[in-house]
């Protein structure tokens, strides 16, 4: 599948899933309204009209409830659809909102970010008190997505980031399935693990420094970027981050969680991904990393491409965490021009 497909395939698909959506989203808990953690007016980082933050809990079927951020559009448009952000390991819907939901949402896009079982604001603990070691493997937090996809308003965009990419990644190989999930507007993969998760990179990185894998290993099993500014920088940012912004982004990455998003022993069971099903391949895919990220390395990207039968596109001067990184601004022009183009095509059909 190249970018420039089919939409008008795609937009049948969209309209035969209709159905089977407001049934999922009827019969699945609805979106609940909570306290505000803080008032929040998004707009400086896009520089256009603020809209608020409005934040929320969706309820699992388990009772188990996951922090729902969602930013209107500044300038809705009817055509386009909804983006909803995933994020990756010690990260939560915190990382989406610092720059790219208001830049997004300036571009007319209603955005959403959710923080995983467990994660960011998301409960830790079951409905008997008891708290939760891992977030789960890649069903059950593919069930989880799919309760929240069916409870947006309209298909989404999947925009996700790093093991979250691996996540997006398990869903599209569950569209049109004999149990299939909520179909989707696109995916979009972002510094993202491949579908063949990050044995390979592991050991492109061992062939190449032991040194920088030691590091890279401690940062995640250590979580030495939660004690270092200097190891923070390393695994996540790039050496021109302002330093104010080095130190306030480490505070969330350290505040965020103690919970393992994933069980990697059980995770490597459950990997190579299968390939995509026909119905995912009609699903409009982006995917893109960075020249400087050294979690997820660019052959990882072009396996991730490859995958989804997509050209990738390459951010020169990025690092891992692009939606914060000094050059995020770059990276989501990239996203929203195709983004828009996917739309035009969509409305033109």
């Amino acid at each position: 599948m190249a970018i420039a497909q089919s939409w008008s395939l795609h937009r049948t698909v969209l309209r035969q899933n209709a159905r089977q959506n407001a049934g999922l989203r009827s019969a699945r808990a609805p979106l609940h309204r909570v306290a505000p953690m803080r008032a929040t007016c998004a707009a400086a980082a896009a520089g256009g009209t603020a809209t608020y933050v409005r934040e929320t809990m969706h309820t699992l079927p388990d009772g188990m409830r996951l922090e729902l951020l969602h930013q209107p559009a500044s300038s809705p448009e009817a055509a386009r659809p909804p983006l909803l952000f995933i994020h990756g390991s010690y990260h939560g819907a915190w990382c989406w909102r610092e720059r790219w939901m208001p830049f997004f949402a300036e571009a007319g896009f209603d955005c959403y970010a959710v923080s995983l079982r467990g994660q960011g604001r998301s409960d830790c603990r079951r409905s008997d008190g008891e708290k939760i070691r891992v977030s789960g493997d890649m069903a059950s937090l593919t069930a989880d997505l799919a309760h929240v996809v069916a409870a947006l308003p309209s298909p989404p965009v999947l925009v996700a980031h790093s093991f979250g990419g691996l996540l997006a990644e398990s869903y599209c190989t569950q569209l049109g399935g004999s149990a299939p999930v909520p179909a989707v507007a696109g995916v979009a993969v972002v510094c993202g693990v491949p579908p063949s998760g990050n044995k390979a990179i592991v050991g492109r990185v061992f062939k190449k420094s032991l040194v920088l894998a030691w590091k890279i290993t401690w940062a995640f099993v250590g979580k030495s970027f939660a004690r270092s500014l200097d190891e923070c920088r390393f695994t996540f940012f790039s050496k021109d981050l302002p330093r104010g912004d080095l130190i306030r982004y480490q505070r969330q990455l350290a505040d965020c969680t103690d919970v393992r998003l994933l069980d990697l022993a059980a995770l490597n069971k459950a990997l190579p991904l299968p390939p995509l099903p026909q119905e995912a391949r009609m699903v409009p895919a982006f995917v893109a990393g960075g020249t400087d990220d050294v979690v997820v390395d660019w052959p990882a990207v072009e396996e991730t491409a490859a995958w989804f039968g997509v050209q990738p596109v390459k951010w020169e001067m990025m690092a891992h965490d692009c939606m914060l990184d000094s050059r995020w601004s770059e990276a989501a022009a990239s996203l929203r021009d195709w983004l828009t183009t996917s739309t035009a095509r969509q409305r033109a059909t």
